[in-house]
């Protein structure tokens, strides 16, 4: 029945034309593992009403209508689903690798699909044929194996880093195996195989190489070291040297002298308190006893007495301008060499020179730039040391001395004079007048002057440590003397009336002028006044004066340039009143009574008196102030008069009072305050 069938869906495809519609799903990919499951699905679903499903050419499943036929080969292991025409297979064998093709007869169509069924890994082992080993000597050769697994590849691993082919490097039989050449002390793995395939993998347990290295990069370390700068050690130092070297197993050590075996065995060699005599070449030896390899390495040690002192010390005479100057450096221990330094920098040898060993230096002519601090430093290979400052100073001098004083002076004062001179170190000064010495220092002050202190003053400088002498000539002269100055006014300063200021000068005078506030005075004219001189500026004149001429006066008298001031005068200008003006304030309530206050202000100088009318009727008050109750019979009109007691002026000003008008409280008052003020108004009323 069943090659029946096959006869006839042979037949079939030869009439009916097929095209590829959708595709075959597989879950969980097209690489699987044998004995596992899959299942065929058809993306997306379609309707084929007869059709078959076969493996490389092989029926499975024949289907129309709704009838469907199994291979009795598949029959045990695979099921169809009519509706969804998904086919699954149990327990996967390596020959059920290959395409499956579902056949469309009505409609006529094709969907393939190729599974790929493989062994899974398992039991990777990994084999060395050696791990003690010797660098550069010896090959170690890896071999990969796994019990099964279809299509196995190979990866190897050192440590997290995947080894590949190279320089000592090699892959054979399709990299299973694993060689390294000429191994070195960074090939000791771990190392690690894996084997995979599309479905599984495996990794081998790690192999750890034993590898024998050394002794190389040998060093040897001292401690301390040399101080900066130096080459050589103190004596009296204690020294450590240290030798080191790379070696698997641990090195053994050795020193040598000079060539000359020392007893000391280690890594470590220690001198105490070394001496002259312990300088030369230190030699570390280093030896592997299973590489059978040794190394050595030499340093060089130098012990020297250090420099214990250093001086610097003036040769002969003070340094003074244009004259030689002599500086020597005094060093107490072994000297390689001596340097001259003048505020931190070398000294330039321009208009200097320096003897052969270095230790003295003679400036041939003194100038101001050679001034600053000089030090000198010894050296040697194990030490340096630096003097103490010279601050050289060049003395000079005295330059022409220079006078200060006044050039005219009065009769009966006294006069000072200042005398200075550029000089190093600061000279002395002596002070002449007509050929005499009346005094020392550098500051003169005179006795009161007369007409006979009048001439030529001389002042002479001396430097004592150059030795050289200056001198400067100042002529005084001598006036009369102005006995005073004062201000006076003619009349009493009223605005808008004429003044006259009068400067009196008690003495001899050639010209006065006039200041206020300390400015100096210019006569002017303004559209309201004229301030003008008279008399030879004796006579200060304003017509007319207004309150804006108020300020301190001063008249300034000089002779022969010589001014003399007058104390300050101090002009006030009456005015007023102007600006009356009455202000009401309140109402203020004294228990059952209420009144109002009236303010009287005037702008006025002196202060104004006041006095008050009410309606045309005076009132006995005299106070800028005046208080009234509050009734209608205090209504009406109330004028207040302000009179100035100087200038004889008077203003008034006048208020309507209207009681109905200001009888709301003040807005501060409580609500049982405006009930009682109310109660008192109609009491009043």
């Amino acid at each position: 029945m069943e090659n029946r069938l096959a006869c006839v869906l042979g037949l079939v495809l030869l009439y009916f034309p097929t095209d590829l519609f959708g595709s075959v799903m597989v879950a969980p990919g097209n690489h699987l593992a044998v004995g596992s499951n899959v299942t065929l699905t058809i993306d997306p679903q379609i309707d084929i009403n007869a059709g078959t499903w076969t493996h490389e050419k092989a029926l499975i499943v024949l289907f129309f209508d709704s009838n469907e036929k199994l291979s009795a080969n598949y029959r045990n292991r695979v099921s169809f689903n009519r509706t969804s025409l998904e086919l699954s297979i149990r327990s996967l064998q390596l020959n059920d690798s290959g395409q499956y093709i579902l056949q469309g007869i009505d409609p006529a169509m094709e969907i393939p699909v190729t599974l790929i069924i493989q062994d899974p890994i398992s039991n990777v082992t990994l084999k060395a044929n050696s791990i003690n080993v010797v660098e550069h000597n010896d090959t170690v050769s890896f071999t990969c194996s796994e019990s099964s697994g279809t299509s196995p590849s190979y990866r190897w691993l050192n440590g997290s880093s995947v080894v590949t082919a190279g320089d000592g490097v090699r892959l054979t039989d399709g990299n299973s195996t694993l060689v390294l050449d000429n191994v070195t002390r960074y090939d000791e793995g771990p190392f690690k195989c894996e084997v995979f395939n599309k479905i599984s993998n495996g990794t081998s347990q790690p192999i750890q190489l034993n590898i024998r290295y050394g002794p190389s990069d040998l060093t040897v370390v001292l401690t301390p070291e040399t101080p900066v700068g130096h080459t050589a050690y103190r004596a009296g130092s204690n020294i450590t040297l240290s030798c080191s070297a790379q070696s698997k197993p641990p090195a053994l050590y050795a020193w040598n002298f000079n060539g000359l075996s020392l007893e000391n065995r280690g890594p470590q060699l220690s001198l105490k308190m070394v001496t002259v005599n312990q300088t030369g070449s230190y030699t570390c030896l280093a030896h592997n006893n299973v590489t059978l390899r040794s190394a050595e390495r030499t340093t060089f040690i130098r012990a020297v007495v250090p420099i214990t002192a250093v001086s610097l010390k003036r040769v002969g005479k003070l340094p003074i301008q244009g004259e030689p100057f002599t500086l020597r450096c005094e060093v107490t221990g072994p000297v390689a060499n001596i340097y001259w330094r003048m505020d931190g920098k070398p000294i330039s040898p321009n208009n200097k020179t320096f003897s052969l060993d270095n230790t003295t230096m003679v400036i041939n002519s003194t100038t101001f730039s050679d001034g600053g601090d000089y030090h000198c430093e010894a050296v040697n290979a194990a030490s340096n040391m630096t003097s103490q400052a010279y601050q050289l100073l060049v003395n000079f001098g005295p330059e022409t001395p220079a006078i200060t004083s006044v050039n005219i002076s009065k009769t009966e004062e006294r006069v000072t004079f200042t005398c200075s001179a550029s000089s190093q170190p600061t000279s002395q000064f002596s002070w002449f007048f007509k050929g005499s010495r009346v005094a020392t220092g550098p500051v003169y002050e005179t006795c009161p002057l007369t007409l006979a202190s009048n001439g030529v003053y001389t002042c002479e400088a001396f430097n004592n440590v150059t030795g050289r002498t200056s001198n400067a000539t100042k002529m005084l002269t001598v006036t009369e003397a102005i006995k005073s100055v004062t201000v006076n006014q003619s009349t009493i300063a009223i605005a808008s009336h004429n003044l006259t200021l009068t400067c009196d000068v008690n003495g001899t005078s050639n010209a006065i002028y006039w200041m206020k506030n300390n400015r100096s005075l210019e006569p002017s004219h303004t559209e309201n006044s004229t301030i003008f001189l008279s008399n030879n500026n004796k006579s200060l004149h304003f017509v007319p004066v207004q309150s804006s001429d108020d300020g301190n006066y001063q008249c300034v008298a000089t002779y022969l340039l010589y001014p003399h001031l007058s104390p300050q005068y101090q002009l006030l200008v009456d005015y007023g009143p102007v600006s009356v003006n009455i202000s009401l304030h309140g109402p203020l309530v004294n228990g059952s009574q209420i009144t109002f206050t009236m303010q009287c202000h005037a702008e006025s100088r002196p202060t104004t008196t006041y006095h008050w009318r009410f309606n045309n009727q005076s009132l006995p008050e005299t106070s800028s102030s005046l208080v009234v109750a509050k009734s209608m019979k205090n209504e009406g009109n109330y004028t207040c008069l302000a009179l100035n007691p100087v200038t004889k002026i008077e203003m008034s000003s006048t208020f309507n009072l209207n009681v109905s008008d200001h009888s709301p409280a003040p807005p501060f008052l409580s609500s049982v305050g405006l009930i009682l003020i109310l109660l008192a108004l109609s009491q009043t009323l």
